[in-house]
């Protein structure tokens, strides 16, 4: 079985004639009807897939001009920066006449790639995500006819419309402040260095250590999935190697919750014992005791620049002229406790 080089030509009707089969029993298999057996449900999605058919769910209404469509796909919806950016791009999204589709890829490649082809099948205008560490060949094929802007991170294979934090400069900055207050053994905990929010991260921790003619010690770097309870275990391994670190760079705000649940439970005292600086300033962290130093990125214009973006690749008269276009921006180091 060929896939045919544009989903969008693929029919009900041609996956029918694949199969030798009715094209309603087709259409009712795609559409889960009850009376259609499993084996042939089985039979005819593996056909769709393998044809590249995309389900012209909304053709009728967008043929009318009525149904607008922008969908967001990010990893995790607790984590401020992204829950703030949805926000913001929601409200764009409905001044402009949109409707705002969210998916949240939970970091799986399998999971993101469903959500970018329910997307196209509901033939939406565009959209933005903040890819997972490896999307799948589909999920690539799938974005690359459709606008695509990515936001925070970034996979050279899902396009060139970028906007993102200048994350090296951010942890450099981070770093340095540390080294500045006369700390020597510093650890770090970041995401995997698979991200490019990793890769970039780690390379300004690296640089700032390296320039400063400090050590880098492999048993106080950990780099694990942005989450609190990854975060905690995260510093569990830092702590249990003597001697233990004066201070921290924490490259992800999801993962300071948990390394503070571990320095409580370890009795550690902040900053007394043990100082911190984190990236991304989430909004408990001016009123914690103590209040967490932080590197702040500017999560409402990134939003309005990467809706903008896309909105612009929408038309014909400017999308030539953003057709390779990266936005950086700075982040500012909130110094507090």
């Amino acid at each position: 079985m060929t896939p045919r080089n544009s989903p969008a030509a693929i029919t009900i009707k041609d996956i029918a004639k694949e199969l030798g089969l009715a094209h309603t029993t087709v259409s009712r298999a795609l559409n889960d009807h009850p009376r259609i057996s499993a084996a042939t449900k089985n039979r005819v999605r593996k056909a769709a897939r393998d044809l590249g058919y995309i389900a012209n769910l909304g053709a009728r209404t967008m043929r009318r001009g009525t149904a607008k469509v922008v969908g967001l796909i990010v990893p995790d919806i607790q984590n401020e920066f992204y829950s703030a950016a949805a926000r913001a791009m929601a409200q764009q999204c409905s001044a402009s006449g949109y409707h705002l589709i969210l998916g949240i890829s939970e970091d799986d490649p399998e999971k993101e790639e469903q959500h970018v082809r329910t997307l196209r099948e509901n033939l939406v205008a565009g959209v933005l995500i903040s890819p997972s560490p490896d999307p799948t060949e589909a999920t690539i094929e799938l974005l690359d006819s459709v606008p695509t802007v990515q936001i925070l991170r970034f996979d050279t294979r899902l396009g060139s419309l970028v906007v993102r934090a200048d994350d090296r400069r951010s942890i450099i900055t981070c770093t340095e402040h540390l080294i500045d207050s006369g700390h020597r053994r510093i650890g770090f905990i970041g995401p995997p260095t698979q991200l490019s929010t990793g890769r970039q991260r780690y390379a300004g921790f690296r640089y700032a250590m390296q320039a400063a003619g400090l050590e880098l010690d492999k048993n106080l770097l950990v780099f694990v999935t942005p989450r609190p309870e990854c975060g905690e275990s995260a510093f569990d391994r830092i702590h249990s190697h003597s001697p233990a670190p004066t201070a921290i760079v924490v490259a992800s705000s999801r993962l300071v919750l948990g390394m503070l649940r571990a320095a409580n439970r370890l009795q550690i005292n902040i900053p007394e014992s043990l100082s911190l600086v984190a990236y991304g300033d989430a909004d408990w962290f001016s009123i914690c005791t103590p209040r967490i130093t932080a590197a702040a990125l500017p999560i409402q214009e990134m939003s309005e620049m990467a809706t903008k973006m896309l909105f612009d690749s929408l038309l014909p008269e400017l999308s030539r002229r953003i057709r390779r276009k990266r936005v950086v921006f700075s982040t500012k180091l909130m110094i507090r406790n």
